[in-house]
C-alpha cells in the first residue's frame, strides 16, 4: 500500500487508486496512459530524485518517450527490470525513498488576509465590507483540515508589511516538497501600468490591504523568492483579480429572476404540501394519517392500545406561506448579490503618489523574472470584472466552501475550477493560472491547495 504523500494526498482520489493498481500489478502505467494525475505523480518524484531522470519543466501529464526513458534510467539504478513500465517494483521502490525514515516529510504553512475595514487616513473612508473576515476565517478552516500550520490577518494587522514578512519568513523556510498557501479577500483596484512588465489592459492590479495597496508586480516579486519544487496555492475573492498576483468596473447583476422565484416556490412548497412518505402505494387520505401526529391527551391511551386521537395538520396559511418563501428569497438575494469589492485605487495612488513610486523603484525588474517555485492561482474575477461581497461569505468564498464540501471534493485543480464555475454568475467569471516551474501547468491535474 502506498503512503507518500505525492502518492496519496496530493494526486486526485482516482490517481491515487490507478496508483495503487499499478503497485498491485493490477495495470501498470506505461505509454499513452489515460490518467494524467498519476503520471504527473511518477513524473514529480522522478525529478524530485534526480534531474538526471527528469527536469521538472518536463513534467507534463503525458507517458510518452522522455517519461520511459527516465523510468528505465531510474530501473538500471536500483537494479530493477528496465522495461520503461511502472508496477509494483518501481512504485515500490519509490515508496520506499519517500515515504522512509530518511525522507523529510513535506511542510506547509498557510496566511489567510480578512479586510473588511481599511485604513481611512491612507484610503480616505472606512470602505466597510461584510463578509471578508468571513472569508479568511472559511478559508482558513480548509487549510487546517489539510495540515497546514495556519495564521490569519484581519483587518488592522492586515498590513503590507505583515503579508510581505509572512511570505519572505515561508521563502526563507521552505523547501522543495513543501507548500505554502495564502487567500486574500476585500477589495480589489486597479492602478495604471508604469512599470516595464506587459499588462495588456494598461493596469496593474491591486490588493486593498489595511494600510495601503499592494500592487502584483510587488507580489510577483515575493513570490520570486521562493525555491524551486516549492508549491505556492493563492486565492484572491477580490474585484480585477485575474492578474492580482503578477478596466472598468461593471455594476454586478441582480440575481436572476428565474433562480429566485425557483427559490421562493421551493419554500412555499415545502411549507404547504405533504411530504412523501416511504409507502408509495398508499392512498392521499392514508399518507396524510401517517404523518399526523397523536393528540398529546391521547397519548397514553394509544400507548394502551386504545384506538389513537390524530392531531389535526396545522398547516400555515397560503399568505404566511408567501411571506415566509419572500423572506427566504430575500435573504437569498442579500448574502449572493452583495455591493462588488471594488474601488477606485488611482484616487489613492494620487493622494498618496510618493510611497507608491517607492514601492515601484523597490520592485524594479524583478515582476520580469521568472518564478522558481510552482504557483497556481484561483481567483473570483477576470481582471476587468468585479466580484460581490455577501452575507455572512462573499460568493466566491461561498462557491469555494460548497464545491469543497468539507474535504468530500476528490477531484482536481482544473475540475474544481469548473465545478466553482458552474454556480458562479455569468458578470464574475472565476479564473485557474498556473505559472512557473516543476510543471506548473500539470499541477492542475492535482488536488486542488494539496500539501
Amino acid at each position: 500500500m502506498l503512503t507518500a504523500n505525492r502518492f496519496t494526498t496530493v494526486p486526485t482520489y482516482a490517481s491515487a487508486k490507478r496508483l495503487e493498481q499499478a503497485a498491485a500489478n493490477l495495470a501498470p502505467i506505461s505509454r499513452r496512459e489515460r490518467d494524467k494525475g498519476a503520471v504527473v505523480a511518477i513524473q514529480t518524484a522522478l525529478a524530485a530524485l534526480n534531474n538526471g531522470y527528469m527536469a521538472g519543466a518536463e513534467i507534463d501529464g503525458a507517458f510518452g518517450r522522455r517519461t520511459e526513458a527516465a523510468v528505465e534510467a531510474f530501473q538500471r539504478d536500483y537494479g530493477l527490470v528496465a522495461d520503461g513500465v511502472v508496477g509494483r517494483q518501481v512504485l515500490l521502490q519509490l515508496e520506499e525513498i519517500f515515504a522512509g525514515e530518511a525522507s523529510r516529510p513535506p511542510h506547509g504553512v498557510s496566511l489567510h488576509v480578512g479586510v473588511d475595514n481599511v485604513d481611512p487616513n491612507h484610503y480616505g473612508a472606512p470602505l466597510t465590507l461584510p463578509s471578508c473576515i468571513n472569508d479568511a476565517r472559511e478559508m482558513e478552516r480548509i487549510a487546517q483540515s489539510l495540515g497546514y500550520d495556519t495564521a490569519r490577518l484581519e483587518d488592522q494587522d492586515a498590513t503590507t508589511a505583515n503579508v510581505a514578512g509572512f511570505l519572505r519568513n515561508a521563502a526563507r523556510t521552505l523547501f522543495a516538497g513543501d507548500a505554502v498557501f495564502v487567500t486574500y479577500s476585500g477589495y480589489g483596484s486597479q492602478v495604471t501600468n508604469l512599470s516595464v512588465d506587459e499588462e495588456t489592459d494598461g493596469r496593474d492590479e491591486t490588493l486593498c490591504l489595511y494600510d495601503r495597496m499592494l500592487i502584483d508586480d510587488e507580489l510577483y516579486a515575493l513570490l520570486s523568492e521562493f525555491r524551486e519544487g516549492v508549491r505556492v496555492h493563492l486565492v484572491f475573492d477580490s474585484c480585477h483579480s485575474g492578474t492580482a498576483f503578477k478596466m472598468i468596473a461593471v455594476n454586478p447583476l441582480e440575481l436572476a429572476d428565474a433562480e429566485r422565484s425557483a427559490h421562493r416556490n421551493n419554500i412555499v412548497g415545502l411549507m404547504t404540501s405533504v411530504p412523501p412518505v416511504i409507502a408509495p402505494d398508499l392512498s392521499p387520505d392514508d399518507a396524510v394519517a401517517a404523518i399526523t401526529p397523536i393528540a398529546p391527551q391521547a397519548l397514553a391511551g394509544a400507548l394502551d392500545g386504545e384506538l389513537p386521537e390524530l392531531d389535526p395538520v396545522r398547516r400555515p396559511s397560503a399568505a404566511v406561506a408567501e411571506q415566509t418563501a419572500e423572506m427566504f428569497a430575500d435573504l437569498l438575494d442579500h448574502g449572493t448579490n452583495g455591493g462588488p469589492k471594488f474601488v477606485d485605487g488611482a484616487q489613492f495612488y494620487e493622494k498618496n503618489q510618493p510611497l507608491y513610486d517607492s514601492v515601484r523603484t523597490a520592485v524594479g525588474n524583478r515582476e520580469r523574472e521568472e518564478l522558481a517555485c510552482t504557483l497556481t492561482a484561483f481567483s473570483a474575477a477576470m481582471d476587468h470584472q468585479t466580484t460581490p461581497a455577501g452575507n455572512p461569505l462573499s460568493l466566491f468564498t461561498f462557491n469555494i466552501s460548497q464545491t469543497w464540501n468539507n474535504g468530500g471534493f476528490n477531484g482536481s485543480y482544473a475540475q474544481f475550477h469548473r465545478a466553482v464555475l458552474k454556480r458562479s454568475r455569468p458578470d464574475a467569471t472565476p479564473q485557474l493560472a498556473a505559472e512557473g516551474s516543476m510543471g506548473a501547468t500539470a499541477r492542475l491535474q492535482e488536488r486542488p491547495f494539496s500539501l
